[in-house]
C-alpha cells in the first residue's frame, strides 16, 4: 500500500468539482455529495474510508476525526456525540476523476447562534505532548514554507497500532482556517509525515495515534513557519 498521501486545500487552488450539502438536525449529520452535473461521482477509498471528517471548534481547541457511514449513493450519515458550538467540518474524500478540494463548512451543533471569536495561537515552547498518560514529542526541525517538510515524532518507546492502514494520521490548519492539510506517513513502517506549508505563519497540528490500551489518541501542537 502506497502510504505517501497528502489531501490539502489552499486557497489559491483550482476551483473544486464536487458540491457538499451538509446538514445537521439534533446530532444526526447527512453528508450529500454531488457534481456539478447533479450526478453522484464515485469515490475510491482514502486509507480504508470513503470519507473523513475532521470537526474542529471555532477556537481550534476541539478535535474530531469520525467516519461517515455511506447509506447510499452520494448520502453519508453519522451521528454526532460532541458538545454544542461552532465548529469547522473538513469532507476528505477522493472523487474519482474529479477536481476536489477541500473546504472548511462552519456547522452549528447544539442551541447556539453563529458567534465569532478573537484566536490567538501561541506557538508551544516545548514540542513535547501528553495525553491520557501518552508523550508523543515532535522532534527538531526547520520549519519553512513552500517545500516539504519532515515531521518525525517520538512516541517515547510506544509501538503504535495500525489505524486506518497507517501508523498514523496527521491534520493541520493554519490560524486562520483557510488551509486544511492531511497527511500521511511516508512508509508503512513509520511515524515520520512530509508536509507542505504554503505560507508562513501559525498552524495547528494534531498527530493522530493508535495505542493498544488507550486507542487513538490525538495530540495538539501549536507550530511557527518562517
Amino acid at each position: 500500500m502506497d502510504h505517501q498521501h497528502e489531501h490539502c486545500h489552499h486557497p489559491d487552488e483550482g476551483h473544486s468539482e464536487i458540491d457538499l450539502n451538509i446538514q445537521l438536525d439534533n446530532q444526526a449529520l447527512t453528508i450529500e455529495v454531488k457534481d456539478q452535473d447533479g450526478g453522484v461521482p464515485e469515490l475510491d477509498e482514502t486509507h480504508e474510508e470513503l470519507m473523513h471528517l475532521i470537526l474542529i471548534s471555532h477556537d481550534l481547541e476541539d478535535y474530531y476525526h469520525v467516519h461517515p457511514i455511506k447509506e447510499e449513493d452520494g448520502v453519508f450519515k453519522n451521528d454526532l456525540d460532541i458538545p454544542e458550538g461552532h465548529y469547522y467540518a473538513f469532507v476528505d474524500i477522493n472523487p474519482k476523476d474529479k477536481v476536489y478540494a477541500v473546504e472548511p463548512n462552519e456547522l452549528l451543533v447544539g442551541e447556539v447562534e453563529h458567534f465569532h471569536t478573537t484566536r490567538e495561537l501561541q506557538p508551544d515552547d516545548e514540542w513535547l505532548q501528553k495525553v491520557d498518560g501518552k508523550e508523543v514529542e515532535l522532534e527538531e526541525v526547520t520549519l519553512t514554507a513552500g517545500g516539504p517538510v519532515q515531521l518525525a515524532f517520538d512516541l517515547k518507546g510506544e509501538t503504535p497500532e495500525p489505524y486506518l492502514g497507517a501508523l498514523g494520521h496527521v491534520v493541520i490548519v493554519d490560524e486562520d482556517v483557510e488551509n486544511f492539510i492531511h497527511v500521511h506517513p511516508a512508509s508503512n513502517d513509520t511515524t515520520v509525515f512530509e508536509a507542505h506549508f504554503p505560507h508562513e505563519g501559525t498552524y495547528k497540528l494534531w498527530a493522530e495515534f493508535k495505542f493498544s490500551d488507550e486507542g487513538v489518541l490525538a495530540f495538539p501542537f501549536v507550530l511557527k513557519v518562517q
